[in-house]
C-alpha cells in the first residue's frame, strides 16, 4: 500500500437550512472548499471509505489521488498539514499539523491529533481520543487550549 495524496471536495445542501424533515429535501448544493491530505497504509477502495460520504445536509468526495513522495512539496508554507494513517485493526489516526506561514505571533508550530475507531466513526466526528500541543517561540509547550491561552497572556 503506497502512501497517497488525497485531495477532496467538500459540499453543502443549502436547501436543507429550512427543510422540516418531511417529503424530500430541497436541493440547492454548493461547493464550500477542500482539503488535501496524506493517507498512509490504506488501499484505494479504504480511501474511499475514510473520506467518501454524503447525505441530505453535506458531502465530501474525492476529487483526486495520487502517490506521496515526501521530497515533493505537498502544502504551501501557510497550509496546514493533515496526516491520515490507517492502523492494522482498522483504527485511524488523524493528525494535523501548522504550517510554516501565518502563525499566531509567539507561536512556533502546533499538532492536533485524533483517533478514530473506525472510518465511519470519523465522518461523524466521534473520537476516541484527542490531543494537542502547541509550541511556542519562548520554548513554552501548551498540552491543551486552556494552557495555550494562558502562555498567549504572557507574551
Amino acid at each position: 500500500m503506497a502512501n497517497k495524496i488525497v485531495t477532496t471536495q467538500y459540499r453543502e445542501n443549502y436547501g436543507s437550512h429550512d427543510w422540516d424533515g418531511t417529503g424530500e429535501c430541497p436541493q440547492y448544493w454548493k461547493n464550500k472548499g477542500g482539503s488535501t491530505f496524506v493517507v498512509h497504509g490504506a488501499t484505494e477502495y479504504q480511501i474511499g471509505q475514510i473520506f467518501n460520504y454524503s447525505d441530505e445536509y453535506s458531502s465530501e468526495y474525492i476529487m483526486h489521488t495520487e502517490e506521496y513522495d515526501p521530497r515533493n512539496n505537498v502544502f504551501e508554507p501557510w497550509q496546514e498539514r493533515t496526516h491520515i494513517t490507517l492502523k492494522e485493526d482498522g483504527s485511524i489516526l488523524q493528525q494535523r499539523a501548522s504550517g510554516t506561514e501565518d502563525l499566531r505571533r509567539g507561536l512556533a508550530s502546533y499538532t492536533h491529533t485524533w483517533e478514530y475507531e473506525n472510518a465511519e466513526q470519523r465522518k461523524f466526528g466521534e473520537c476516541l481520543s484527542h490531543q494537542v500541543q502547541y509550541v511556542f517561540t519562548n520554548g513554552q509547550i501548551a498540552n491543551s487550549e486552556e494552557e495555550a491561552r494562558e502562555i498567549f497572556k504572557t507574551i
